[in-house]
């Protein structure tokens, strides 16, 4: 996958930035990347600037958050305070945040089974509910739309075509999703959703685990509840579904498991052909997100799991 480059980001003009919000002669260091859309920044020890790639795209995404993350904090959704948002371009070229750090790791760079931390994915749960009732369709939030993909069964016969897998393989996977449709097809009042809940963007205390915050919301937007369950290990899905359902059920929740799994098989199918993205998160790699749904079933998981697992042929 090919991505834009950020912007050029020099000392003076990071120096620049901090000044015109504020934060002169403050200590700026850059800080590891997470994920694929923004380079990020320390800016003392309690915030952070986020400069997003060079392109159209990237720009939008930062923009949306400025809308989504008030929002999500109003509805009572643990995410980082936003402290600025400039649009100006009179710095960079692009628009960028500055946020409260929340002090802590991504539960991404652990690399933890999902069992290990069934307490921090219960307390994401509930921070959806929190997310999904909370947010009105009101204001500037309404227009924020998310990525749509298309049905997994054309792309299914799409990669069988370009020979990732055989006819054979095709009509199994195909017969699978046949299964799953009617639920994940079914129409559904749309929510206000995250879209991008994975383990990249959930921190958690360094030590206990405990969970602290949820990033990165360019990917938010309006659909069906059930998304928000679909770009963490289908493992730890479990415990989100405890953690949300003890504060509300799911719209249309007697389907609610069979909307994830095809949402998780639509994601992985949508991203195989990328091909393989070393250094990228969990959630970018296709070939770890359809192992994790196997294994998932290969653990013998019970009702109302086992209904839907893929059947022998």
């Amino acid at each position: 996958m090919d991505l834009p480059s950020f912007p050029e980001l020099t000392d003076e003009t990071l120096a620049a930035l901090a000044a015109r919000h504020g934060f002169a002669g403050m200590r700026i260091a850059p800080l590891p990347a997470i994920g694929i859309c923004n380079a990020l920044f320390l800016l003392g020890d309690d915030l952070i600037l986020r400069v997003p790639r060079a392109h159209p795209t990237f720009a939008a995404l930062a923009r949306k958050e400025a809308v989504a993350v008030p929002a999500a904090r109003a509805a009572g959704v643990r995410t980082p305070e936003l402290i600025a948002f400039d649009d100006s371009l009179a710095l960079l070229p692009v628009p960028y945040t500055i946020y409260v750090r929340v002090p802590g790791e991504t539960l991404e760079l652990l690399r933890l089974e999902p069992d290990t931390t069934p307490a921090a994915w219960r307390d994401v749960g509930r921070d959806l509910a929190l997310l999904h009732a909370g947010v009105r369709a009101e204001g500037p939030v309404a227009a924020l739309a998310s990525e749509t993909l298309d049905d997994p069964r054309s792309r299914v016969e799409e990669l069988a075509r370009k020979g990732y897998f055989s006819p054979v393989e095709a009509r199994w996977f195909t017969s699978w999703l046949e299964r799953l449709a009617p639920a994940a097809l079914a129409p559904m009042p749309p929510r206000f959703i995250h879209n991008d809940v994975q383990a990249t963007n959930i921190i958690v205390g360094p030590e206990r685990h405990e969970y602290r915050a949820l990033l990165d919301w360019g990917s938010c937007g309006w659909g069906d509840p059930a998304h928000d369950f679909a770009a963490m290990p289908l493992r730890a899905v479990p415990f989100l579904l405890a953690g949300y359902r003890a504060v509300r059920p799911l719209d249309a929740d007697a389907t609610a498991e069979a909307r994830i799994v095809w949402r998780h098989l639509q994601i992985a199918l949508w991203l195989a052909r990328r091909g393989p993205q070393p250094g990228l998160s969990w959630g970018e790699q296709p070939l770890g997100m359809l192992v994790e749904v196997l294994r998932f079933f290969l653990e013998r998981p019970g009702e109302p799991w086992a209904a839907l697992a893929p059947l022998p042929r």
